[in-house]
């Protein structure tokens, strides 16, 4: 979701090991993009994020028991 060029920092949500995780791109602090890989709630919950430019907690994206909804 989104455009994951120019981003300055990224956040990984997950377990990289079990191949369910999430890279989440952040451009000064807003997100502005999210690779998801078998980790379909993040992809529907971040788009939002990414439509937002919201600039959420990096530690609170880190979190996998968070969901993304609810950094909105």
């Amino acid at each position: 979701a989104g455009i994951n060029v120019g981003f300055d920092q990224t956040v990984i949500r997950g377990d990289m090991d079990a191949r369910s995780f999430s890279v989440v791109y952040l451009k000064d602090g807003r997100v502005v993009a999210l690779d998801c890989v078998n980790a379909v709630k993040d992809y529907v919950q971040g788009r939002k994020l990414v439509e937002a430019g919201l600039s959420p907690d990096p530690a609170m994206l880190a979190d996998a028991g968070t969901a993304l909804k609810e950094l909105m």
